[in-house]
């Protein structure tokens, strides 16, 4: 998995990045992996337990499938992948679990001699440990959030491969982790994978003023699906992530039970085709109710400042608009407000919301340099890239007229270009130094008096 996460983040640098939450309690990291670029988060996760390793792959099959089809611009069972990830984050942790799956799919190979005899211990004094579901240390993870902790519901009282809730919720480390991350990214909408049963847990205790909200999304999840939702329970057993979730943030959190009902052991691999066929597009499905949910939370910020619009875009009457819209062409724009991603602009065509992509709206600064590169690069039409590629530049040397974050506009032999100034090397003009008429001293072509200006 790591190796996977790695190729993703080489293939596609602009689009997916990785980073470590932290070690587990056996030195494991606990990866998590962003597709996307937009401000709106959502969050999937999986393998919370250690035989339900399948959710892991599930999450990884979707991170490639979603990123490739975003380089490609392709569209998704009708969703247009590279729109939404260009309004949406997708945080994903896929192995909440590492040292349960690795001791489920591994057994105790390798391990110390009284390590792998006290996990048998937990495990029933079994060697079948394609049944486990805690981490190595006996817990439960998904009964060790605080939510009604107190009243879980078959709780065992000491490590166990299943069910043991712990000593105080939050004591963990891939929980405390968990919970941390959440709090960090801030996401509108989660989705924890689990296995088995093909059911779908949407409520914990949720307000009356959100249940409508939740249950239209759950609806819409079990007819993407086919998976059954699991009705609300007035009293009901806690410690789960949704159940967290929901609680703290007030949002709306979904537990996906994948496949058949599998018993003690993990989903049969024949299995994972069917279950990716049910699960393609939820990804996609809830990252729009993530931008949604995050967008009518934003609050206008007014700007009344000038700014590039660098490409066509579509100028509407109202935040929202997807069709009808008047081509904007490339010019200075008075900016008079934002919310969210969205911009008020008054254009030569008139006044309006614009939702640019990333790169089309700018504040270019000036500068005089020139930039160098030694190998061939492409050049673009936006500071983007994923903008079109208008060439190939060949090794040389072009004078730099503007520079916007790490992208740099360059004089080409085909005309003002955008180009990474990453993979080019910025030289500044040498200040010529003369001698102060008046004391002799060394000062800047720039310093110069005007009458000594005029005799250089």
């Amino acid at each position: 998995m790591q190796r996977d996460i790695e190729r993703l983040v080489t293939e596609y640098p602009d689009l997916v990045s990785s980073e470590s939450l932290g070690k587990t309690p056996y030195g494991r990291q606990l990866w998590a992996v962003k597709l996307g670029r937009g401000d709106s988060a959502l969050f999937l996760n999986g393998s919370h337990h250690a035989r339900e390793w399948m959710t892991s792959s599930l999450l990884m099959k979707m991170t490639d499938t979603y990123a490739q089809a975003y380089d490609n611009n392709e569209t998704i069972g009708g969703y247009n992948v590279r729109s939404l990830l260009n309004e949406v984050s997708i945080w994903i942790v896929p192995m909440v679990n590492p040292d349960g799956v690795a001791l489920s799919q591994q057994g105790t190979a390798g391990l110390p001699a009284d390590l792998a005899q006290m996990l048998r211990k937990y495990n029933g004094n079994s060697s079948n440990f394609t049944r486990w579901k805690a981490n190595m240390q006996g817990i439960d993870l998904n009964r060790q959030y605080p939510a009604n902790w107190n009243s879980i519901k078959n709780a065992g009282s000491y490590p166990w491969y299943q069910n043991y809730k712990g000593k105080m919720p939050g004591e963990a480390p891939e929980v405390q982790m968990m919970m941390n991350f959440t709090q960090r990214i801030d996401p509108e909408v989660t989705i924890s994978y689990h296995s088995s049963g093909e059911i779908i847990f949407w409520h914990f205790n949720t307000p009356g003023s959100n249940v409508n909200r939740d249950k239209a999304m759950a609806r819409s999840l079990a007819n993407l699906t086919g998976y059954s939702l699991v009705a609300p329970e007035k009293n009901p057993s806690g410690g789960g992530y949704k159940d967290w979730f929901i609680q703290e943030y007030g949002r709306p959190g979904f537990t996906i039970e994948i496949a058949s009902y599998a018993g003690e052991s993990n989903v049969p691999l024949q299995q994972f085709s069917g279950i990716w066929s049910e699960n393609k597009v939820v990804g996609l499905y809830s990252a729009g109710q993530s931008y949604s949910l995050w967008l009518n939370k934003q609050k206008a910020e007014y700007l009344q400042q000038s700014m590039s619009l660098l490409a066509g875009t579509e100028l509407y009457p109202k935040i929202g608009g997807s069709a009808g819209g008047i081509p904007l062409q490339p010019q200075q724009l008075q900016v008079i407000a934002r919310k969210g991603d969205w911009y008020q602009v008054q254009a030569t065509e008139g006044l309006g919301w614009i939702h640019p992509s990333p790169g089309k709206l700018a504040i270019i600064e000036e500068i005089t340099a020139n930039a160098g590169w030694s190998e061939r690069i492409p050049a673009y039409q936006y500071p983007d890239a994923y903008s079109p590629k208008v060439t190939l530049l060949d090794p040389q040397t072009v004078p730099v007229s503007g520079r916007w974050g790490t992208w740099l506009l360059a004089l080409t032999p085909g005309g003002n270009l955008w180009i990474d100034g990453r993979k080019a090397t910025i030289t500044w003009p040498e200040e010529e130094i003369v001698q102060d008429p008046a004391t002799g001293a060394g000062i800047t072509g720039e310093e110069q008096p005007e009458s000594a200006a005029g005799t250089l």
